[in-house]
C-alpha cells in the first residue's frame, strides 16, 4: 500500500468547526449504544468534551481505556495540535485533573525512592499525556532525572539518580 493509500486527506476533516466534531462525536455516541450526554466547549483553540450519564462507567474502567482511545480516534480524524497538545480533550467525572494529581503524587513518591536508594525506577507503561505529566513534575525535583523508554503502548518512565 502506499502511502497516499494509507493516509488520504479527508476534506473537511483539519480545520474542522466545532459544530463538525460535536456533531460527528454525538452521533458516534449514539452509534455507540451507550448512555451519555455531551457537553461540548472550545477554550484556547482547544475543544473539550466532558461525557455524562449513567454509562460513563464504561469510559473510566481499567484506567480510562474507553476514554483515551476515543480521544486519541477523535484527534486522528479531526487533527488538532498533536500528540502534546491535543486538539481535543475527553473527560469525564473530571478525570483528567485526579489523573493529573495522582501522575504527580506519584512522581514525588518515586523521586523520593530513587533519590533514596541511588537506584533507577520504572513506573508502568503510560499515555504521552500521562508521561509529559510526570516529566514535568520530575523537571522541578532535584537529585532525580527521567527519561520515556520503550515502544507503542508499553512507553514507560523511568527515574534515575542525577
Amino acid at each position: 500500500m502506499t502511502e497516499r493509500q494509507r493516509s488520504p486527506q479527508r476534506p473537511g476533516r483539519k480545520g474542522a468547526s466545532l459544530a463538525e466534531i460535536e456533531s460527528f462525536f454525538l452521533t458516534l455516541v449514539e452509534h455507540s449504544g451507550l448512555d451519555l450526554d455531551a457537553g461540548v466547549r472550545e477554550e484556547d483553540g482547544v475543544i473539550h468534551i466532558n461525557l455524562t450519564g449513567p454509562d460513563r462507567t464504561y469510559l473510566l474502567a481499567g484506567g480510562a481505556a474507553l476514554l483515551n482511545s476515543t480521544e486519541y480516534l477523535l484527534n486522528r480524524i479531526f487533527p488538532g495540535a498533536g500528540a502534546e497538545a491535543p486538539g481535543i480533550i475527553l473527560d469525564s467525572d473530571d478525570y483528567r485533573k485526579h489523573r493529573e494529581i495522582e501522575l504527580r503524587l506519584l512522581a514525588r513518591m518515586a523521586s523520593e525512592k530513587v533519590v533514596a536508594s541511588r537506584k533507577p525506577l520504572t513506573l508502568q507503561p503510560m499515555t504521552p499525556r500521562e508521561r509529559r505529566i510526570v516529566h514535568l513534575a520530575l523537571a522541578e525535583t532535584p537529585g532525580v532525572r527521567s527519561e520515556s523508554q520503550g515502544d507503542g503502548d508499553n512507553r514507560s518512565v523511568t527515574l534515575y539518580p542525577a
